[in-house]
């Protein structure tokens, strides 16, 4: 596969002398096999593209769009204009951003994780790559060990977390994992804007990257905490939510919120919310201009994971109603009520409220956190508003052998309970699973405890 780059210059008002874009500016990327072609973000430099196009004699077969910023389709009406049938393959949750730009598309198609598109014999598989935006998608192309990608990676650094675009620093940790796991060291990177710590033009070898590049180089060595503290010195400008501890004051509030999150059986009672509250846990929500969206509850605990899975608490109201240690005598943080209201989910608010309560914990000393995970594809919830989740007989039958054999399910199966597998997004490694732990039938009166160190995992 050939790959041709342009840089792609911006509207001269977007251009601040010394701004990121100024110091870092867009790239985008033909690739060419036989007599067919792609291009990798809308480029500004039509013409240069054209002529590359009519001197090749490509034929133009889809543009591929990595995320749905405007610096990487603003050009996207001109191509169109250019190609009015042109086939644009986009990530769906880019759809509502291009609409709103007013980007009409009548060839579109869904980049979904996984999907592979042949160019003459050569494989471009997509890669969902979430952190930066909820839509960033990278690109691979394993014959030529080349990856597209956008402002996931950059040579020298990686994107900032953009919380308008769903953008969150838990998630982007994983996803830098998720990427090295699967790159061979001699992958080319390809990245949505040239280098200013490099000062050359792409490619960019990750083999030197893992090790000049601060945030592979941290991700790679398990150190989370630097990642995050790194991530969110250069995204400040873009962490606009307001994170608010919630009290006894704020108790009506925490009882509606109780009602619309959680199903009548699951719902804690004003009396219950105020002796945790009197035995000092906490409560955490964010405020933005459509209220309260869901809230967190957590309390500290003597306990460690190298204590062992036997001295864990045997049920939720050793887990969720003792006391909460004072921050200097804690070891750990016992994370029990993750909730967003049905009308705010699947836009990353969840992720959201679990990073505001991990810089909490991290602030106040601790590492280690667990946390209940709800398992209503056991059984299935499909009896009130708040929870539509089907029964799932796979996942069903390995939790059951769970029991007998002691091995956890596979990370596949595990993942395909959506509480679960949003905890697994989020950096929390499944730990074990509590029988007769609560009574709760959707999940079988189980829970799957799952764990994170906030600060240092096994390096990769």
């Amino acid at each position: 596969m050939e790959i041709i780059a342009y840089l792609s210059p911006l509207p001269a008002q977007w251009m601040a002398p010394g701004s990121f874009l100024d110091r870092n500016p867009n790239m985008s990327y033909l690739l060419a096999a036989g007599e067919h072609a792609l291009l990798v973000d809308a480029c500004s430099n039509i013409a240069a593209v054209l002529n590359d196009l009519q001197q090749r004699r490509l034929q133009l077969d889809a543009l591929l769009i990595t995320h749905h910023h405007q610096d990487h389709t603003f050009a996207l009406k001109d191509w169109l204009r250019e190609f009015p049938d042109l086939s644009i393959g986009v990530h769906f949750l880019s759809v509502s951003a291009l609409a709103a730009a007013g980007v009409k598309i009548k060839q579109l198609f869904p980049l979904i994780d996984g999907l592979k598109l042949k160019l003459e014999g050569e494989t471009l598989r997509m890669i969902a790559a979430p952190g930066h935006t909820r839509d960033s998608l990278c690109f691979w192309d394993e014959k030529g060990q080349n990856l597209f990608t956008g402002d996931v990676i950059f040579g020298g650094g990686i994107g900032c977390t953009d919380y308008n675009g769903g953008g969150n620093r838990n998630v982007f940790y994983q996803t830098i994992v998720q990427l090295l796991k699967m790159l061979p060291e001699t992958a080319h990177l390809y990245p949505g804007h040239r280098s200013e710590h490099h000062q050359t033009p792409p490619p960019y070898e990750l083999s030197a990257e893992i090790i000049s590049n601060p945030y592979l180089a941290n991700a790679l060595a398990g150190k989370r905490g630097n990642f995050d503290r790194a991530l969110k010195y250069f995204s400040l400008e873009f962490e606009t939510a307001e994170a608010v501890l919630l009290d006894e004051s704020s108790l009506d509030d925490i009882c509606e919120l109780e009602q619309e999150i959680w199903i009548p059986p699951m719902q804690a009672s004003r009396e219950v919310i105020q002796e945790r509250l009197h035995h000092g846990h906490k409560l955490l929500t964010i405020k933005d201009e459509k209220g309260l969206p869901g809230m967190v509850g957590w309390c500290y605990s003597p306990f460690s994971r190298a204590d062992g899975p036997g001295d864990f608490p045997k049920n939720f109201r050793q887990f969720s109603d003792c006391k909460s240690c004072c921050p200097d005598n804690a070891r750990s943080a016992f994370i029990y009520n993750v909730g967003v209201k049905p009308n705010r989910r699947r836009q990353g608010t969840g992720s959201l409220l679990l990073q505001e309560v991990f810089e909490k914990i991290r602030k106040d000393g601790i590492s280690e956190v667990f946390i209940d995970s709800r398992m209503a594809s056991y059984n299935g919830s499909t009896q009130y508003d708040q929870e539509k989740v089907p029964r799932n007989e796979v996942f069903r039958k390995a939790v059951d052998q769970y029991f007998s054999t002691g091995r956890l399910p596979e990370t596949a199966v595990l993942a395909s309970d959506p509480a679960v597998s949003f905890y697994m997004r989020n950096g929390l490694i499944p730990w074990i699973i509590r029988p007769d732990f609560i009574p709760d039938d959707p999940s079988g009166n189980m829970r799957v405890i799952c764990y994170a160190n906030l600060d240092q995992e096994g390096p990769l």
